[in-house]
This record gives C-alpha cells, structure tokens and sequence, in this order.
C-alpha cells in the first residue's frame, strides 16, 4: 500500500513521526511531505536510506496565511498525482489544509490534530483557524485529536469518523527515558561539569515562545531567586522560534543570555540527560495539544508544574504528579508559579512524593502504545481496499 504522511516540518516528523513511519516502511511505500526547516533540530533518529521512505521537501507555513497554503496545496497535489496514495495522512492543522485542499477521488484522507487552533486563539486568528479547521473536519474521511477538550470539541459537531487517540499523544521513548539509566555519579558529575552542585534544579523544554509561557518561566525564576539567591538555577533546553517572540523585553533578552543562574543547553538529542539532575520540570504552556516534553520529563520520574490547560491537563495532576495553574494573569500565574516551586524547594518529601508518583503509570508514556494504535488502524483499512 502507498502512503503519504504530511507533516509540517523535518524537524517534527524526526522528532513525532520516525518510529511509525519506520515501522509502516517494512510492508508498505511510505512517502513523506515535509518542509525542509528543523524547528526541532536534533539529529536523526533512524538512518532513513536504510528504509522504504521517499521524501518529498515542500515548503508547508506554519500559520494560516491562505495564500501561501494554496501554494503548499498546490504543490501537495502534484506530488499525490505522482504517488497515487491509497491513504494520505497528514499532521497538524497547517499540514491538513493543503493536503485537503485538491482531494482527489479515491483516495483516504486522515487527519491528525495535535492542538487545535479555533479553541486556543482570540480575535482574528481564532476566526481563521475556525474556517480553516472546520473546513478539515467536513472533508477528511477520518479526523483525529490527541487531547480530551478537543475530541470533545469536534466529535460534537462530527459525530461519526471523529477519533481520539488511545495512546498519551504520540508517547515518548520510556527506554531512553529512564531515570534508571543515570548512577548517582553520573548525575554528580554532569552537575559538577556544569557547575551547579548542590543546587535545586528546574527545567524547561522547547520553544523559546510566549505562547509556550517561555516568558513566564524566566519571570517567575527571577522571583525565586530573589528568595532563595544562590540555591537554585534555571536548565534551558530547546532554542528560538524566528516566527515566534519570546514575551521578553530587550534587557530581558541580554539578562537570559548573562545571567548565571540561566544555563541555556540548547537543542539536544539527550534531553534525558538533563532531566536526570532536574528537581522540577516547568513548562506553562497555554496552547499544547498533548505536550511531548511533559510525557518525558513524567517518564523520568519529574514533577511538573503547568498550567491547567487543554493537553496539560491530560497527563498532570494536581498533588499527584505535579499542579495545574489556573490562569489567570501573567502577573498572577508567576505568582502562583512561584509559589509552587517554592512549596516543592522546601519541602523534600512532598517532591518526593510527586517524583514516586510520576512513575506509577510510567507505561502508558510509552511511544510504541502509540505506533502499535497507528498501525492497527492502517492496516485495518489495509484490509478494506
């Protein structure tokens, strides 16, 4: 069977995608419609020459300017009347529109929502996400959603064909994310390489973007500090959005790079590493569809504390693996960030506690519950045709 899988990025599909694609390769041809961009630069996990992957580099925005996602359609179309797929799966609302846009006849169209964008905007962003994503929905054969309030969302306007994932998102590696891997020296030595022995350590991983609540985490850093001078510092993982700002003024942005409580570690293949020696992983995040980050930094035994949003509040919960922060105001959420991490600094056991309970049902992080749903239903439509 031909299937194209579409994809917004290089950088997401080697990051999201690889293992399935991978996994599909061995009893079907797998083309793959991405741009070329590495928004999430880490090296590649697989060798891909080795396996029945074609890729196909299109430029696919990363918003919903609809001239320039007519030209990713028509470029997307092209290529489908080249491969004449039997299914085109396609990701992330960007990477649906085009590749609905010119549906041609007899052939599936799946496509998979990982944060919709009509439930997390305002004004004019939220009117166009609502025309474009609705205009998804009545056209594909088969829509899927990753989180509980967009499932809910959808599958009450489209009742039949409307899916969600059984796994938790698209998983993560719980192999490669296993605190158990790391001995207590090898912990004491990276700290020690990076001069932060003896300090509490909390963590962030992704964009550096305010919609990611990047700049909350640098201000609510700073009013930690300010109690506890010294004590504890500020692991960064992950890089700069050009589409993106950070929500931090220009002597925010010298103080991010000078300040030497900040450690910025950049993108990484060994994320793991790092959130070996994390005390708490922070990551307030108001628009996720099921936050990848957060599924490694639980898999690793690391209590989270975020905002009590639509995807975050599918895997974190209050007192028990970490606290969800109603949002409230920017002013109002550090304070309430703030006042949390001071809370877990202070009081070891309770850290403990969350840290214990994190691992409980450490399996269901597991990214192969979310390759073996996928291909389960492939091949159940594999049957069909």
């Amino acid at each position: 069977m031909k299937i194209i899988i579409v994809i917004t990025d290089y950088g997401s599909f080697n990051n999201f995608l690889a293992e399935l694609a991978v996994s599909l390769s061995s009893e079907n041809e797998i083309h793959i419609i991405c741009s070329g961009s590495n928004v999430i630069n880490i090296v590649d996990k697989f060798d891909y020459t080795k396996y029945n992957l074609a890729f196909h580099t299109v430029d696919i925005p990363r918003s919903t300017s609809i001239v320039k996602l007519m030209k990713t359609a028509s470029a997307i179309r092209k290529i489908v009347k080249r491969v004449s797929p039997n299914l085109i799966y396609a990701h992330f609302t960007t990477g649906v529109f085009p590749s609905i846009f010119f549906r041609k006849r007899n052939i599936e169209y799946w496509g998979a929502f990982h944060g919709l964008g009509m439930n997390a905007s305002s004004g004019i962003k939220k009117a166009m996400f609502t025309i474009v994503e609705l205009y998804c929905f009545m056209r594909l054969d088969k829509r899927f959603l990753i989180n509980n309030k967009d499932y809910e969302l959808v599958s009450a306007m489209f009742t039949q064909n409307t899916f969600k994932y059984n796994s938790c998102g698209v998983g993560c590696d719980i192999i490669k994310f296993d605190r158990n891997r790391f001995m207590e020296l090898d912990k004491s030595n990276l700290k020690k390489d990076l001069n932060i022995e003896g300090k509490f350590v909390i963590t962030y991983t992704g964009r550096f973007v305010e919609f990611k609540g990047f700049d909350l985490v640098y201000h609510s850093f700073l009013k930690l500090v300010e109690e506890f001078p010294g004590e504890v510092i500020l692991l960064l993982i992950g890089g700069r959005d050009p589409i993106h700002t950070t929500g931090l003024t220009e002597e925010e942005e010298i103080d991010l790079v000078i300040n030497k409580n900040i450690i910025n570690v950049g993108y990484t293949s060994v994320v793991e590493k790092y959130l070996a020696i994390t005390d708490v992983f922070l990551f307030p995040s108001k628009k996720e569809g099921l936050p990848v980050c957060i599924v490694e930094a639980l898999a690793m035994g690391v209590p989270v504390v975020t905002l009590d949003e639509r995807g975050n509040s599918d895997v974190v919960r209050n007192d028990v693996n970490g606290y969800l922060i109603k949002s409230v105001s920017k002013s109002n959420d550090v304070d309430k960030i703030v006042e949390k991490l001071k809370y877990l600094f202070i009081n070891g056991n309770v850290l403990d506690l969350l840290s214990s309970n994190c691992l409980i049902n450490r399996q269901t992080y597991s990214r192969s519950f979310f390759v073996e749903e996928q291909l389960k239903l492939i091949n159940d439509f594999k049957a069909l045709i």
